[in-house]
């Protein structure tokens, strides 16, 4: 009997219908272990780089680990990933929530999804029964009603229901998945590649929860957490607030993404923060399967007036969504933001390329780049609430200017034409999350070289590593991290510079997230510094469910494959060191707040860039070297 992992991989092509079990064996698992490595595995085996992102020849990868669904806090998540719409290359996304353990529990390790089926489709799991169901009648529906019928369809009110929605349907290139309405494979554009296939969702049910070969020391783990994470301080804050508070921190410290970047303090922060939400509409908290943190928040508003009217049944923005849909489009209340959320959440888009895709278009009005023409009268400007959640409703359905815009800001910028490219903030064509990078020059740095585009949960942000050095490798001093201490780094590092100890920290540190892609573990619970779940845990956490032996740096090994297989598939999709760049803004000096005038440098920046290849095995295209592809036991997916 196999632990941690069922050897069984479903694949499915909807062009034919047919339904497959694979098993490719104890050793796969044990290289590959789960979520980003299943993705990066099978798309350099079986997507060409020539392949359409939306034709029947992209696949779909949804891949939990062999933790995924364990009782301790922090392993519910999963991983999501087919080549991006979006990018045009590698493309993953991860969730929380309650849908990677129900499939796990169903049986299955991971599901390929291929082809595309003739009429929209829902894919139905419980268990060993495994089938393909008409959603004719659920093609344009918002996402809530979508999950009620599924699971009343299905009979079983707890199935869990992975789905896009409109704005899947309508190949939106940033539309999303959700699992129960609230928990998000937000980039990349997932969904539009549901969409592009006829599928809507995939909902599981399953049964069997025996899959750890050591249970008791599991549920040992799971109870010393439940015991004492109260006792930690930033998770007990985390757990009050969530990441609602950051508007206001990161205002303060001049790197609020404000107006598309042109700012990084916003006057209205504490209008949209987490204190100005709890007054106003905060109804509840909620959470991920077995974590008692709870740190999504549930919000309500009831009102005539249809804009104002929030439905609790699709959360509350958290941080990435304020940052996105508020302060950078300049809206400067929490009733606007967090109906614009709710709207994202029913139209199945990812708020972070919603947001800066329409903050883009907002300074471009602006400029006088486009006018009241080119929008159908829409006046896109910073902070007008009835805009905002009008252009919305206008991108998932592709209507007006939204189908514009519904192509995502580089490609936007494109068909507008004149000086629009100009104000894109992205890398490989992937909007910037709400991270202003001019004050995190390691963020930015992960905004370039992250094989999936300008994704921010690379490594741990720069401030993290200020303050005093710290001998003691043991203890938190003043910010420090001692994850660092045991790689031979013990001085503070500048958030503002991209010298040779701060490329030598984001090449570590890239490992290390690179564990939680891998392992699909909650950053906020078990990020690999300064929570409760740390590094060393992680062998035994790992050995304890499979009943292997593997070590701290095979853990590391295995997340270095998740980074290369990533560059690997892009550079057969065409993506060179000339792709992995930043927008000219980066370079051009903060304009207000606590950071006024600071710029990356440019000279700094490229050979930050170069000294990442050279120190990662990559040529000068940032293609992975063969000798890396060998010493990471890759050789079969070489060319």
């Amino acid at each position: 009997m196999s632990f941690g992992f069922r050897n069984k991989i479903l694949r499915i092509n909807l062009t034919d219908s047919s339904i497959k079990i694979e098993s490719p064996g104890g050793d796969f698992f044990k290289q590959y272990i789960g979520g980003t490595n299943i993705i990066g595995y099978y798309l350099n085996k079986e997507v060409s780089g020539d392949a359409d992102p939306l034709g029947p020849e992209n696949k779909i990868i949804v891949a939990p680990s062999v933790i995924t669904g364990s009782p301790v806090p922090g392993t519910s998540r999963f991983s999501v990933g087919a080549k991006s719409p979006l990018t045009e290359g590698f493309g993953k996304s991860e969730a929380g929530g309650f849908f990677g353990p129900e499939l796990k529990f169903a049986g299955y390790d991971a599901i390929i999804v291929e082809g595309k089926s003739a009429e929209p489709c829902y894919i139905a799991i419980h268990n060993d029964k495994v089938e393909i169901k008409s959603a004719k009648h659920l093609w344009g529906k918002d996402t809530g009603p979508v999950q009620d019928a599924i699971r009343e369809e299905m009979g079983e009110s707890k199935a869990r229901v992975l789905q896009t929605g409109p704005g899947g349907e309508n190949l939106i290139r940033f539309a999303a998945l959700c699992n129960e309405l609230k928990h998000w494979n937000g980039r990349g554009g997932m969904g539009a590649v549901f969409g592009s296939k006829n599928l809507r969702a995939i909902a599981v049910k399953g049964d069997n929860r025996e899959f750890m070969k050591e249970a008791e020391a599991i549920k040992e783990y799971a109870s010393w957490f439940g015991k004492n994470w109260k006792n930690h301080e930033s998770l007990d804050g985390f757990g009050k607030v969530g990441t609602m508070c950051l508007p206001t921190i990161l205002s303060g410290m001049g790197i609020l993404p404000t107006h598309n970047f042109q700012m990084g303090e916003f006057a209205h922060a504490e209008g949209i923060d987490r204190i100005s939400i709890a007054k106003e509409m905060e109804v509840k908290r909620e959470g991920c399967f077995a974590c008692p943190v709870r740190c999504k928040q549930v919000v309500k508003n009831e009102s005539s007036d249809p804009d104002k009217n929030i439905n609790p049944a699709y959360g509350a923005p958290e941080y990435e969504t304020l940052g996105s849909i508020g302060s950078n489009c300049g809206i400067p209340n929490a009733v606007a933001v967090c109906k614009g959320n709710e709207l994202i959440a029913r139209y199945g888009l990812d708020s972070v390329g919603t947001g800066m895709t329409i903050a883009f278009a907002m300074e471009c009005f602006e400029k006088g780049i486009i006018t009241k023409e080119d929008t159908g009268g829409l006046e896109l400007v910073f902070g007008n609430e009835k805009a905002f959640l009008e252009i919305i409703r206008q991108i998932a359905f592709r209507e007006g200017f939204g189908n514009v815009l519904a192509e995502g800001s580089y490609r936007a910028a494109r068909i507008i034409g004149g000086d629009a490219p100009k104000y894109v903030m992205a890398s490989k064509k992937m909007e910037f999350a709400a991270h202003e990078g001019r004050g995190k020059w390691n963020v930015a740095l992960g905004y370039a070289v992250s094989p999936n585009g300008g994704d921010h949960v690379v490594v741990e942000h720069d401030h993290c590593f200020m303050g005093q050095p710290n001998e003691d490798p043991k203890a938190l001093v003043d910010g420090n991290v001692y994850t660092l201490f045991n790689w031979g780094i013990r001085k503070p590092l500048d958030p503002c510079s991209l010298d040779h100890d701060k490329v030598r920290a984001f090449v570590i540190l890239q490992k290390l997230w690179g564990i939680m892609d891998m392992l699909d573990i909650c950053i906020f619970l078990a990020e690999p510094s300064r929570r409760m779940i740390l590094l060393e845990h992680l062998p035994d956490l790992v050995n304890n469910i499979t009943g292997w032996d593997l070590s701290l740096n095979e853990l590391l090994m295995a997340a270095e494959r998740s980074v290369v297989m990533g560059r690997l598939f892009n550079a057969k999709c065409g993506i060179t060191a000339k792709d992995e760049d930043l927008p000219e803004r980066v370079f051009t000096p903060m304009t207000n707040g606590a950071i006024k005038g600071v710029a990356i440098d440019r000279a700094q920046f490229e050979e930050a860039k170069e000294l990442y290849y050279h120190m990662t095995g990559m040529d000068a295209e940032g293609a992975p070297l063969k000798g890396k592809l060998v010493e990471l036991r890759l050789e079969e997916l070489m060319a």
